[in-house]
């Protein structure tokens, strides 16, 4: 990681395409399947901070589908314990978390909420969601979203927050092949003072809407009410059934709706000058070749 100065200002190159060709729906000219690598890259564009999609509306969940949601979680905080993202050594410490950050993580070989050890290794393998019959609805949710390679219950609490940082969705497989490892936030429980950061720009996730955020923008978290902010979080490998499901016209998880895949709006916009950064896996250069992964 590294402390960079930044170029995420008040209008200027780093602008997302809020509304054009990356937002609309790719489906072929004759009622083909769509075509997934249009939004491959504009996730690759906004990636290296050029117009690109930075964050999508995707599906809605229905009322009796979030409740249920909502209380397997308040019922999975209530008896396991979670991560502390401010602990040294926790894998999202480095991002600067500040006040009370706390981690479930539901995919993993251990069943234990506080095994944050693969959530970052680019696998979707030998990984599974425990506690099936206790917790119905988000063993459901994360059955019909292939090829996870993390699926978690962030927790950000009143006046936590993550300072802006920058990840990468562009990545290389283990064969070389040059793709993206999306990332998904479902809010459950949030209010009007949760903002999300996305290279400057400033946006409020609305609860029961999964949202594509693209976390190789500058991001940056924060919840300055005076109650929980709770969000289901996952990351993919964009394969061509994750595509589908996602991006395409596959079957939507039981219980939610596809809304017409169009970038949000922000809220507002905040400069940013400094953030930390991992070092990026793939160049601009060789991301012109971004397509679909295979599963690892």
């Amino acid at each position: 990681m590294t402390d960079r100065d930044g170029g995420i200002n008040e209008g200027g190159e780093h602008r997302a395409n809020h509304g054009g060709e990356h937002s609309r729906d790719h489906g072929a000219e004759h009622g083909g399947a769509p075509d997934p690598l249009p939004v491959l890259r504009g996730i690759r564009d906004a990636n290296y901070h050029r117009p690109g999609i930075r964050c999508l509306r995707l599906f809605s969940a229905d009322a009796p589908t979030l409740r249920r949601l909502v209380a397997e979680v308040e019922r999975l905080r209530a008896v396991h314990a979670p991560s502390l993202a401010g602990t040294p050594g926790h894998v999202t410490a480095w991002a600067g978390p500040r006040g009370r950050v706390e981690q479930f993580s539901l995919l993993n070989a251990s069943g234990r909420c506080d095994d944050f050890s693969r959530d970052h290794d680019l696998s979707c393998f030998g990984k599974r969601f425990h506690d099936r019959t206790r917790y119905p609805a988000l063993s459901a949710l994360a059955g019909a979203l292939p090829h996870l390679v993390n699926f978690r219950v962030n927790v950000l609490g009143p006046g936590a927050a993550l300072e802006p940082h920058e990840e990468h969705s562009v990545v290389r497989s283990r064969t070389g092949t040059v793709g993206v490892r999306a990332r998904f936030h479902l809010p459950l429980v949030t209010g009007p003072e949760a903002t999300l950061l996305l290279d400057g720009d400033m946006h409020h996730l609305e609860a029961g809407t999964v949202y594509l955020v693209n976390h190789g923008c500058v991001h940056a978290a924060a919840n300055t009410g005076a109650t929980d902010r709770v969000h289901l979080v996952w990351d993919m490998l964009v394969t061509a059934a994750a595509a589908e499901v996602m991006f395409g016209t596959g079957a939507v998880p039981d219980g939610f709706s596809r809304t017409p895949a169009r970038a949000v709006r922000p809220t507002g916009r905040r400069t940013v000058t400094r953030w930390e950064r991992i070092a990026p896996q793939v160049g601009e250069a060789e991301a012109r070749h971004v397509g679909l992964l295979d599963p690892q």
